[in-house]
């Protein structure tokens, strides 16, 4: 065996770091898209937040979470009497469970009667959230249990898990919690009892220059807050809620088809101008790099972004086209393969996968996965594009039901069946589309008799 050495030239392309990314944001959803954000707005202290959409996802923005729009010198009743409407998304709790689960951490012998049942009476009082609002005079009148043992009782509930049951208001909920996790003295616990408010409003630099913190160590508080319980009776939900978030919104108006993105939120997101200025006039070299790195970071996600929303604005316009009848109810899903909506807007087909790649797409008729409206075609013999999979089936199954029970059709018969009509599929697609209708062979559909 001979070895020799050559030079042999060799066209490849490569991706970069950055097209990676832009790709991977395309392929994200929009939960998925305004988590990647929250996280560069923990990290870029060029990127700001305003605060002033909201996702709709599982995972709520902070300005919501803790009460946006609150004014903290209120009662909690006047509260409570704005947020009805939300508040009725909270799950029902069962007051059972939750009765039991919190008397079982007290010790039944070390009370009396009448403590033990004051205190039955206070968990009654709880609200939905597990904030504890009833004044104690009240409870006093009512129960006629002393005033001071009243309190002492009420300290004692509030010792109780889940940590913040019992609070008299959301900020002092939270500051139970970071009391437990030994946080009790930490910036956080001053952003918590001082300046909740602003983090409800988004008022980062607020809190920054009143508390004299760096703009990147107060995000971190308000990323610890975030992860607390800002309403402990949530653990005793009965069942698990899930909601679809659609990316993409088909509306129909006076006849015209309109697309719209799901995506007002990402406005919230903008460079820092506080930030901008201070790089533009800083005349530390090293602090000047740092800002700049971090504003070419910001610029790259929001171009990225951009390219994302235009990207799917382009495919929806041309599903929505192609598919518009089906979506009316009027017809059929129509043949359209990943391919024809790439070479109808001029993309790869392979941007076309990872944009529709999780993508809900909500119309008239309700919200689906935009994938299902995707379908292979099938061709007639004579060479031309015929009809898709769904009509295909919906012959099958109009074709069997018709049978003789006695004589049920083979798949073979089927094939022959299609063939007539100028549709030329092989017996094992048949059987691939009769199995997914859930209907089965034609030895079991065999009646005897």
């Amino acid at each position: 065996m001979e070895l020799s050495y050559g030079i042999q030239l060799e066209q490849k392309q490569l991706l970069s770091q950055s097209q990676i990314q832009s790709l991977e944001i395309l392929a994200m959803d929009g939960v998925e898209l305004n988590q990647f954000l929250q996280n560069e707005y923990l990290e870029n202290p060029l990127l700001d937040y305003s605060g002033g959409h909201s996702v709709g996802s599982g995972t709520e923005e902070i300005n919501k979470t803790y009460e946006h729009n609150v004014t903290y010198g209120r009662t909690y009743e006047d509260m409570i009497e704005e947020e009805d409407k939300r508040r009725k998304d909270i799950p029902v709790q069962d007051q059972d469970t939750v009765k039991n689960y919190l008397l079982y951490q007290i010790p039944r012998n070390q009370f009396t009667v009448a403590q033990w049942t004051l205190m039955e009476y206070m968990i009654d009082c709880l609200d939905d959230t597990g904030f504890f609002t009833t004044p104690l005079d009240e409870v006093s009148d009512k129960t006629g249990v002393p005033l001071d043992e009243v309190k002492r009782l009420l300290g004692l509930l509030q010792s109780l898990e889940p940590y913040g049951i019992f609070a008299p208001d959301l900020k002092h909920c939270l500051l139970r919690q970071l009391e437990v996790l030994g946080l009790k003295g930490e910036a956080v616990w001053y952003v918590v009892e001082k300046h909740l408010q602003d983090v409800a409003d988004g008022r980062i630099s607020n809190i920054s220059r009143k508390m004299k913190l760096p703009t990147v160590e107060v995000r971190r508080c308000i990323e610890q807050i975030a992860k607390l319980n800002p309403r402990p009776m949530s653990e005793f939900a009965v069942g698990h809620s899930n909601y679809i978030v659609p990316d993409i919104i088909f509306k129909e108006e006076h006849g015209k088809w309109e697309v719209e993105l799901n995506d007002d939120w990402v406005e919230d997101y903008h460079i820092n101008d506080y930030y901008l200025r201070m790089m533009k006039e800083s005349r530390d070299q090293e602090l000047s790099e740092y800002f700049r790195i971090k504003l070419e970071r910001v610029r790259f996600v929001m171009n990225s972004i951009a390219q994302r929303r235009q990207t799917l604005l382009s495919i929806s316009e041309a599903v929505m086209h192609r598919q518009q009848a089906y979506l009316q109810g009027k017809a059929y899903l129509q043949p359209m393969t990943m391919t024809d909506v790439a070479e109808e807007i001029g993309i790869h087909i392979s941007t076309v996968s990872r944009a529709i790649k999780g993508k809900y797409i909500q119309y008239p008729g309700g919200t689906m996965v935009m994938k299902n409206l995707f379908s292979a075609s099938v061709t007639i013999t004579a060479g031309d594009v015929a009809v898709g999979t769904m009509q295909i089936k919906e012959m099958i199954r109009s074709l069997i039901d018709s049978e003789d029970k006695r004589k049920p059709y083979s798949d073979q018969s089927i094939v022959n069946y299609l063939k007539e009509k100028n549709i030329d599929i092989s017996r094992r697609a048949v059987a691939k589309y009769r199995e997914e209708m859930g209907i089965k062979g034609s030895f079991d559909r065999k009646e005897v008799g």
